[in-house]
């Protein structure tokens, strides 16, 4: 495998947070990355490489890591196999791939099969923010549009659940008129659009903002985001849930906030590593740990590497890529390790 690229530098928002992770003492050194060779494990390939499964989009900073971790390990080789985050689980479950990478959280149901040939659901490592760019097809935030023939600007996370969802406390909404709206909008009916809600984007919703309740009676569901917007431009009345970064001329987004008194946001990179950004995820590395046994020190070592300083500037250095992690964050994840 060619040697990567020496990463550029971090974009200007994240040096501080950078200096903070070097402060807290997650720092790389010789003795902090230092792992024995797992001979005969799975996912050695057959000429000895270690073999990286699961999501695509992760390519940018998986190459630039190997390249730091074989850079202190001489002799070290990579095979890149990513096939997709569905890919992930099944290939972690067997131990084909050092760790499994993906874009959402592992769903119920791969948990499940996973814990039932390993003994228990695999190990959980945040490594990085989503982006709030598109263009990448990286995993992304979250946001809230509405057509541009609409006068609401602004809702909170309640308001929004409360439309998306039946069931709420205090009531649903199915009347713009219930959101402040007069004249020609009071009376006009919601139509929520968004994703099916066994998706990455649908399962996120569920867990992290609707409680669990069933969907809205008039929910209309589409497979990606482009379906969605291109549903949504055609409505004045409909509001949907998508991937962030995708203002039309004729589509806004929404600005969000969990209090009715603010900070209303957008998703901007700082407000999504402040925590006041509500549609706000992260980009998982999933490692498979049995039980009663210690984690594999080539992926200990590797995670290491990843939630390092060093790691975290790739992070940063990908143009309108992932967002690195802050160091309470990276510390977190560390302590899963131990």
């Amino acid at each position: 495998m060619k040697s990567s690229p020496t990463p550029p530098r971090p974009r200007r928002p994240y040096r501080r947070a950078l200096a903070a992770l070097a402060l807290a003492g997650i720092a790389l050194s010789g003795a902090g990355i230092a792992a024995a060779r797992t001979e005969n494990a799975h996912y050695l390939t057959a000429d000895g490489a270690i073999r990286i499964g699961g999501a695509e989009h992760v390519r940018f900073i998986v190459e630039r890591v190997n390249a730091l971790y074989a850079k202190a390990h001489p002799g070290t080789r990579f095979q890149m196999e990513s096939k997709g985050t569905t890919s992930a689980i099944p290939l972690l479950t067997y131990g084909v791939t050092l760790f499994g990478a993906m874009g959402r959280e592992i769903d119920p149901l791969e948990s499940a099969s996973f814990a039932k040939t390993v003994g228990a659901p695999p190990l959980e490592i945040r490594v990085a923010h989503t982006s709030n760019d598109t263009s990448q097809h990286l995993a992304t935030s979250l946001a809230v549009y509405v057509n541009r023939a609409n006068p609401i600007d602004r809702l909170t996370t309640a308001q929004i659940a409360r439309i998306f969802a039946q069931g709420n406390p205090g009531g649903d909404y199915s009347r713009w008129g219930q959101l402040g709206l007069d004249k020609d909008w009071k009376s006009r009916l919601i139509h929520p659009i968004g994703t099916p809600e066994y998706t990455g984007f649908g399962t996120y919703m569920q867990k992290y903002q609707l409680a669990g309740r069933p969907l809205a009676a008039g929910y209309e569901a589409y497979g990606d985001t482009d379906a969605i917007l291109e549903r949504l431009e055609q409505d004045p009345a409909g509001i949907a849930v998508a991937a962030i970064g995708r203002e039309t001329p004729a589509l806004k987004q929404v600005a969000v906030a969990t209090d009715p008194n603010g900070p209303y946001t957008l998703g901007t990179p700082e407000e999504v590593t402040a925590g006041t950004y509500a549609y706000g995820r992260y980009l998982y590395f999933y490692l498979r740990r049995e039980p009663g046994k210690p984690l594999d020190p080539v992926v200990k070592a590797y995670m290491r590497l990843v939630l390092s300083p060093e790691g975290q500037a790739i992070m940063a250095s990908q143009a309108k890529g992932y967002i690195p992690l802050t160091a309470a964050e990276a510390k977190a994840e560390l302590a899963k390790l131990d």
